[in-house]
């Protein structure tokens, strides 16, 4: 991470020579599978998974992406083994708050922190630090990092219909103007630009309950036969050179 080939950089600046995806999905999937492959604890898997994520984000900036959104923690994960879940938490704990002390690279990319999902099912100590990075990141402007964290897109859609009945019987809403576009500005991600891109790295040709209401939009989705650990620039290459070639179908469509 902070070192491009040369190869890197060429292939970079040609890419941003055509249209670049504003919002970028990832599901972040295959680190248990890589450890495995590896002889490693199953931990270590998830830690080398939390480093590719920086990694993949530096790149995706320099492109000029504006919206990366991650799939880091699914509300049915909570069923994995107590160790793990407790582990993957305090893992969570420190990225926050290495976000909002320490990252230097968050502040020289004024990247804003949004951790997205059902909340109240967090320890009061990991919720604490994701509040901390929300807050210490709240006025970055020039990208954003949505992890969602514990996060089902069922949970989000549920969320989304309570806002509209409260505000429907709030009077904040008429009851008419309940639809998919009031709908579409209270999903998690309803302040940021349409999901362009979804890609899951591993194999698995399907979404986990992930950005489904995101993708009934003209969204390329992308499944990789590659393990998140093992995922780099140039697996992202063909995905992205597809969004620009079907970019003009994309906008008509929308």
């Amino acid at each position: 991470s902070g070192v491009w080939s040369t190869a890197q950089r060429a292939m970079a600046n040609i890419l941003k020579l055509g249209p670049i995806p504003r919002h970028v999905g990832f599901i972040m999937d295959g680190n248990r599978r890589y450890a495995k492959k590896v002889g490693m604890h199953t931990m270590v898997g998830h830690m080398l998974g939390s480093k590719k994520l920086e990694e993949t984000l530096e790149w995706c900036l320099k492109l000029g992406v504006q919206v990366v959104t991650v799939y880091a923690f699914s509300i049915e994960n909570f069923k994995r083994p107590e160790l793990e879940v407790s582990t993957l938490m305090d893992l969570a704990r420190k990225k926050f708050e290495e976000f909002s002390k320490h990252s230097t690279f968050v502040a020289e990319n004024s990247i804003r922190i949004r951790v997205l999902g059902d909340l109240s099912l967090l320890p009061p100590h990991v919720l604490d630090a994701a509040r901390r990075a929300e807050y210490t990141t709240r006025n970055n402007s020039k990208a954003t990092l949505n992890i969602c964290f514990p996060y089902t897109s069922r949970h989000e859609l549920a969320s989304s219909m309570v806002l509209a009945v409260r505000g429907v019987r709030e009077g904040y809403i008429e009851a008419d103007d309940v639809g998919e576009l009031l709908l579409d500005e209270l999903m998690m991600t309803g302040d940021d630009p349409p999901l362009d891109v979804l890609v899951r790295t591993s194999g698995e040709r399907r979404l986990s309950d992930f950005l489904l209401w995101q993708v009934t939009m003209p969204c390329q989705i992308h499944f990789l036969d590659v393990l998140w650990p093992e995922f780099t620039f140039w697996d992202m290459l063909p995905v992205l050179r597809s969004y620009q070639a079907n970019y003009s179908r994309i906008r008509i469509e929308r």
